[in-house]
């Protein structure tokens, strides 16, 4: 069966910026095609980070030009929120989070991914505290304590490293969309592509049939 791998970092500006693709596609392919959603690790272990001045100048710099470039608007809680000096950048946690509802409802996994990004790219949500999930399977309809206790299992820990180490087959880096259809991996987007010129390519794919 073909399906779509779309690898991406809930960090990754450029990630956000193509949420709205992500979305689009999410919307129109949901019941005709398998979409898999792979948070690949980009600041995990020793290169996790912590905000900072100088960090933020040049984050909002290169935010201003994902907008620019996909039309995806960053919140003013946003641009506020990274000038917190407090906050750890951790891939692990938010990727963890979503693979957390992968294992438990796969259906929801791209509406929960999508919903991740807008707590910390729109309304300046710390992606370290487990309210700001909470809060996302509130609103999606999600068992929050069945969420929680998966979220924390040593299981899922696990899972998730080896999510990271999976992505590899797949990308170098991100955002990457591929297809996969019969055994062989065809990409759609590095980057940034236009959600036209992505669907010509899964229908010259014929990926539906």
């Amino acid at each position: 069966m073909s399906k779509l791998i779309y690898v991406m970092d809930p960090l990754c500006g450029w990630c956000y910026g193509n949420s709205t693709n992500t979305q689009k596609l999410y919307e129109k392919y949901k019941d005709l095609i398998d979409f898999e959603i792979l948070p690949a690790g980009m600041w995990i272990g020793t290169n996790a980070r912590t905000q900072s001045k100088q960090m933020a100048q040049f984050i909002k710099k290169h935010d201003l030009q994902v907008q620019q470039t996909t039309g995806t608007e960053f919140g003013k809680a946003y641009f506020e929120f990274i000038e917190n000096e407090n906050i750890v950048l951790d891939s692990e946690v938010p990727s963890r989070a979503i693979v957390s509802v992968k294992k438990l409802w796969k259906s929801q996994s791209i509406p929960f991914t999508i919903e991740v990004q807008k707590a910390r790219y729109w309304y300046g949500k710390d992606l370290n505290s487990d309210e700001t999930y909470l809060s996302i399977c509130e609103k999606l309809g999600l068992n929050k304590e069945e969420f929680q206790k998966t979220f924390h299992s040593e299981t899922i820990k696990k899972e998730t490293v080896e999510t990271f180490a999976l992505t590899q087959k797949y990308a170098s880096s991100y955002p990457t969309l591929v297809a996969e259809k019969e055994g062989k991996i065809y990409l759609l987007e590095h980057g940034y592509a236009a959600f036209e010129t992505i669907t010509e390519q899964i229908d010259t794919l014929d990926l539906l049939n």
